[in-house]
């Protein structure tokens, strides 16, 4: 990696693709790297850093794995980037399970607009649908393998060595068509539909202030959920009082990455010392 400075887009739903993130962020910074992250939801304040880095700024591109591509909210920012003209790009993903290929046609889109990709990586990271139970030990381990992998990433990325998927023919580039539309995530909302119990709501309206589509709105003091989920799950993960769940499937809430973690990666103001700034 040639450049000095680093900006690492991120969008994530329950905070495991923002700590792993943040591992990275710490590994080249102790290589010397000025590296900050910015909100993929946000893209104005990831304008504001690419234009207070400037031009040489490397970038770094971090999702989760979801239906074998990514969210549409990463693509939607994948798609708006500004042309590359040379730009070095890198990805980090993390996934439940398989990523099905999903680094190709992220590769083909920042290529076609002249970024030069320089490596990418999948990590596992602990699932959050459906756990019964938090297995918290199976998930440490799983955390630390992943930040295992993050640490020798980091070095081969500095050191030139590291390489980008090419994903699965055909397969990777359907799969990223469809992640562009809301079947995938009608289905997936279908088969967890979530809601907001008014019984448990206590109208705190952090729910709204932190969904990354918008899709949730405070009617009579209550949060109602709108048409346009993704069903990141970072709504279920840190709603105070429990009260947006999957109530026909009920489980174990589980969070990657504390609420204050999300809420200074996406500029909350008046919740973190970092709100108002636009490029820590």
């Amino acid at each position: 990696m040639r450049s000095g400075k680093i900006i690492i887009a991120v969008f994530t739903g329950t905070g495991n693709t923002l700590l792993m993130a943040e591992a990275l962020s710490g590994e080249l910074r102790s290589a010397g790297k000025d590296v900050s992250l910015a909100p993929m939801e946000r893209p104005e304040i990831f304008e504001s850093c690419l234009k207070e880095l400037g031009n040489e700024a490397a970038l770094g591109l971090a999702v989760p794995v979801a239906c074998f591509s990514t969210y549409p909210t990463a693509w939607r920012f994948i798609d708006s980037l500004p042309e590359g003209r040379g730009r070095e790009i890198f990805l980090l993903a993390t996934m439940g399970g398989a990523g099905g290929g999903m680094e190709g046609p992220i590769r083909r889109a920042v290529t076609r607009k002249g970024y030069v990709p320089i490596g990418s990586l999948l990590v596992r990271m602990p699932g959050n649908y459906g756990n019964k139970t938090i297995d918290t030990s199976k998930n440490k381990k799983m955390e630390s393998d992943a930040r295992a992998e993050i640490q020798k990433y980091a070095k081969m990325l500095l050191d030139g060595s590291a390489a980008w998927g090419g994903g699965v023919p055909l397969a990777s580039r359907l799969l990223a068509s469809l992640a562009h539309g809301r079947k995938p995530w009608n289905l997936f909302h279908s088969m967890f539909p979530i809601e907001a119990l008014a019984e448990k709501c206590t109208g705190c309206g952090l729910c709204q202030r932190i969904c990354p589509e918008g899709n949730i709105t405070m009617e009579g003091g209550r949060a109602s959920l709108g048409p346009n989920c993704e069903s990141c799950q970072r709504c279920v993960a840190f709603c105070r009082s429990g009260a947006i769940c999957v109530p026909a499937r009920p489980a174990a809430r589980y969070a990657g990455s504390p609420l204050d973690s999300i809420l200074r990666l996406i500029r909350e103001a008046g919740e973190t010392e970092e709100a108002g700034k636009s490029c820590p």
